[in-house]
């Protein structure tokens, strides 16, 4: 017989180990919801734990590019839940480099994550949300997914992709009742910028007088000072929150520090002086 569903509200979330994620499943554990916290590696769930207390959260082994724990963690929930209202993908790498200096395992590492196992666990989760008829799927991206910029161009493009899968699935699930939402901050103090700072193999031995040496430095220093003007990623985490229980959400939901200038200078520069600003701004 098929299980009960909770009266509880359910939420999937991955990448709980630290950052939007860790913040994201405390915060919805305290609006209510009974969250499975996602981690790559479960053993690393010590500062969940110790920061959920007695919150409803249960720490679950999700690597997100295997598909078998994929399949284990969603076929569990509704075994014990009987229901899934909310699916918050927010495990993502950052790979830095240029186009030139990233080999293929690289750019399908990165796509593995933030792209292909985004789309398996909404494809996992989506006949129990279609068949009551109600749900969200929270995808965080970044505005890095609305604009690129020199050394993320292969991090954004795996943005890219996912805001116009996200776009497309948002028409396709209106009727079923089941809301799509991309939440897009911009530089936020999570470690993505710190413990798990990558840059491609290339790029981390370009020497001094290498083709994109110049440039590279440039960035760098650009990235470097970006590091003391980041948001509290405590916004990011309740604005999710608060979008898991809104019945009618917009689509996208740029945040964080200097986001407006640049949503501002594409929507109203040309793309010559838009690249005049960054010519600017890299010095």
């Amino acid at each position: 017989m098929p299980p009960t569903a909770s009266s509880q509200k359910v939420a999937l979330i991955t990448g709980c180990r630290s950052g939007f994620g860790l913040l994201t499943a405390l915060d919805a554990a305290r609006a209510g919801y009974r969250v499975y916290a996602g981690l790559r590696d479960v053993s690393t769930a010590d500062d969940l734990r110790a920061q959920a207390g007695e919150l409803p959260i249960t720490p679950v082994q999700l690597d997100v590019t295997r598909a078998e724990e994929r399949e284990a963690v969603v076929a569990d929930i509704l075994a014990r839940e009987g229901r899934i209202d909310a699916l918050v993908n927010n495990a993502g790498i950052a790979i830095a480099g240029f186009w030139e200096q990233f080999d293929e395992d690289e750019l399908r590492s990165m796509f593995e994550v933030n792209v292909f196992a985004a789309w398996a666990l909404t494809k996992l989760c989506l006949p129990n949300m279609r068949d009551r008829r109600a749900g969200v799927i929270v995808n965080v991206t970044s505005m890095a997914g609305r604009m690129a910029t020199p050394g993320l161009g292969m991090y954004a493009g795996s943005k890219f992709a996912l805001e116009g899968m996200s776009e497309a699935l948002r028409h396709e699930l209106r009727s079923f009742g089941v809301r799509v939402v991309l939440v897009e901050p911009g530089p936020y103090k999570t470690d993505i910028f710190a413990r798990n700072r990558r840059m491609c193999r290339a790029s981390a031995s370009e020497l001094p007088d290498g083709p994109y040496a110049r440039l590279q430095a440039k960035v760098t220093a650009l990235f470097d000072r970006m590091g003391h003007k980041m948001g509290d990623a405590r916004e990011v985490s309740r604005l999710i929150v608060r979008l898991l229980d809104d019945p009618t959400p917009r689509l996208r939901y740029p945040l964080g520090p200097n986001v407006r200038p640049r949503l501002l200078i594409r929507k109203l520069l040309p793309f010559r002086l838009e690249e005049r600003v960054v010519d600017r701004v890299l010095g």
